[in-house]
């Protein structure tokens, strides 16, 4: 701000101020003033009414003179008759005694006067009582006197106080008009030093668009535009024209969403560039762009917010540039290296784990084939230990099919050949399924019991990447887990989503290693002994990123783990198939899982899985 302006805003903001100061002292004076005349007003009364009651006086005194003793004291009245003066002298003594409650002294005056008249004889009267009475009527007019005495001096005193304040008051209001009239004066001049500086804003504005206009009109191989503050366009040069393809006649007044893809318009991609250019200064972001034939071509974008003079935002300069091939060469470049560091990198941890990994399953499924060669005839003795061995080479085949798929996802998760496809599940059938398939995984005497909260609503999820995170999951707390063990599987509904907890008693994970455990190949220290690829949480990860889900761990040493896999409402309930108020057929169709249930998953041939009754119970 010009320092011109800022005096003048200065000089403003002291009038205000004085006017406002002056107004308060106005007002003071003005009810000072008000006040003054109210007691002027008051000590005025109270001298009059003095005057009258010694006016009466008078009159009474002068009654008694030679004139008493043939009976003419006192005045008469139309009819002749004799009217004693004493009562109204009284009732003006009242009256001094209302107006002058607040002076002790006159209080004690009037008092007296009251006392003295009436005391005073009635006639016919001795000369001793005629006597009394002048004296009673002197002294009462001796007081009347020294009442109004001191009135005379109040009065005195408050007009002189009441003149001061008028005099104040009217000097005051001078002084407040001709502020009034200076505030008018230096408001005109403030008004008129805007408008010239407008003008000439206006006219410096004018010759940098003509020159901004003349310089982007020659270029031709970025496109140059301005946009306005509410993001639409508001010039056009050829190369704007050259790379997106609209004439300036089409792209003026078109908001800038155009250019973008229907997916980056639907996250407010174009708003949200504006805003950071505002907030930033400027903002520069590489993605693709939407030509007016459709095609899209990768293009390096700066946004860079326009200012006037004043600091108001004006709009945005938009400079576009096609990278489409050198962002092609950029990203193959960048792919091969990826690749070919991944691949050996894959190499090498897969020659790694061959040696340690599948040497250990594959001894002891020689091992096991050779003993069940070995045992000829029949016998439960025989078919138990036949069926001992049968479940270790299947559980190692497992452990050996599970590091395989975990190569091959690594591999379809890289090379992107994973997609996104929900489809409508019936999650307490499906995980039910699921807890069924991993019954023969479980070690001696483990279980895996599932419990489904809340009602069950229809879901639209991924079925087969929820399958392998389910899977990884749940085999991941069979592993790391002792013998003899529940691993406790919750699936729960609820207003803001679906989640999965799995709950396991094995041997945790240190809390300072918590951060790491979703990386490639990470493994946590307390794991030695135990196989693993240290690949399964990451595909969990990649696999639930593609979902839109997340996983929460709680863990500590000693303490088993629990993971939560948790998929929000929005992506598990899309509002176009969500009913607005299902019905217990929709969300329940059989019934069965109207209530909490427990599912318990044992292995083969333990009390467990032998009796049916024990897959569905009520929660104790």
């Amino acid at each position: 701000m010009p320092v011109f302006k800022k005096t003048f805003l200065l000089l403003i903001a002291t009038i205000l101020s004085g006017i406002l100061v002056l107004g308060i002292i106005a007002f003071r004076y003005n009810r000072t003033f008000e006040g003054g005349s109210r007691l002027v007003n008051h000590t005025q009364a109270v001298m009059n009414e003095a005057d009258q009651a010694a006016t009466l006086l008078q009159e009474l005194d002068q009654e008694n003179g030679p004139d008493q003793e043939n009976g003419s004291a006192g005045s008469q009245n139309e009819g002749g008759r004799r009217v004693d003066p004493l009562p109204e002298v009284l009732a003006h003594v009242r009256i001094l005694k209302q107006l002058t409650a607040d002076n002790l002294r006159q209080q004690l005056r009037a008092d007296s006067i009251a006392d003295l008249i009436a005391g005073v004889p009635a006639p016919p009267a001795s000369l001793a009582v005629s006597a009394e009475k002048k004296y009673r009527l002197d002294k009462s007019r001796y007081l009347l006197t020294a009442i109004r005495q001191e009135e005379n001096r109040l009065l005195l005193i408050r007009e002189e106080a009441n003149s001061r304040s008028r005099n104040a008051s009217r000097n005051v209001f001078i002084l407040l008009f001709w502020a009034v009239f200076l505030l008018l004066v230096t408001l005109f001049v403030l008004v008129l030093y805007n408008f010239r500086r407008r003008k000439k804003a206006e006219k410096r504005l004018h010759d940098s668009e003509e020159r901004f206009r003349l310089l982007i009109n020659h270029v031709k191989d970025y496109a140059i535009f301005m946009i306005d503050p509410e993001g639409r366009v508001m010039s056009w040069n050829p190369g704007a024209e050259q790379i997106k393809g609209y004439t300036e006649a089409e792209a003026i007044g078109q908001p800038i969403s155009i250019f973008y893809t229907e997916e980056e318009n639907l996250r407010g991609e174009p708003a949200y560039n504006l805003r950071r250019a505002l907030e930033d200064g400027r903002f520069e972001t590489v993605g693709m762009r939407k030509r007016k034939d459709g095609s899209l071509f990768c293009a390096d974008v700066i946004f860079t917010p326009l200012y006037d003079d004043r600091s108001s935002l004006r709009g945005f300069a938009k400079i576009t540039r096609d990278i489409t091939e050198q962002k092609r060469t950029e990203e193959e470049i960048r792919y091969a290296l990826s690749r070919e560091k991944d691949l050996n990198e894959m190499k090498s941890r897969f020659v790694t784990l061959a040696s340690h990994e599948f040497k250990t399953p594959l001894s002891v499924i020689l091992s096991s084939v050779s003993l069940i060669g070995k045992y000829q005839g029949a016998g439960p003795d025989l078919d138990e230990k036949r069926m001992k061995h049968i479940h270790r080479i299947k559980s190692h085949v497992n452990n050996l099919k599970q590091i395989l798929t975990d190569f091959l996802s690594i591999e379809k998760l890289e090379g992107g050949l994973i997609r996104n496809n929900p489809v409508e599940l019936d999650l307490p059938v499906f995980v039910d399924e699921i807890t069924g398939e991993l019954g023969e995984a479980c070690k001696a005497g483990q279980e895996i019991i599932l419990e489904v909260r809340g009602k069950p609503e229809r879901t639209r999820l991924d079925a087969q990447l929820l399958r392998n995170v389910l899977n990884n999951l749940l085999s991941n707390a069979l592993k790391y887990s002792p013998e003899y063990t529940v691993i406790r599987f919750l699936l729960q509904f609820g207003p803001s989503g679906v989640s999965f907890t799995i709950t396991d008693s094995g041997i945790g994970i240190p809390v300072e290693e918590q951060e790491h455990l979703f990386e490639r190949f990470f493994r946590a220290t307390n794991t030695a002994g135990i196989g693993g690829t240290g690949l399964g949480l990451s595909i969990v990860k990649k696999y639930l990123d593609l979902m839109g889900g997340r996983i929460d761990l709680q863990s500590a040493p000693g303490s088993g783990s629990a993971f939560t896999v948790f998929f929000p409402a929005e992506i598990v309930y899309p509002k176009a198939d969500r009913p607005s108020e299902p019905d217990d057929r929709q969300s329940n169709p059989e019934g069965r899982h109207a209530e909490p249930v427990d599912r318990h998953v044992a292995p083969e041939g333990s009390p467990s899985s032998a009796n049916p009754a024990n897959l569905y119970q009520e929660p104790v």
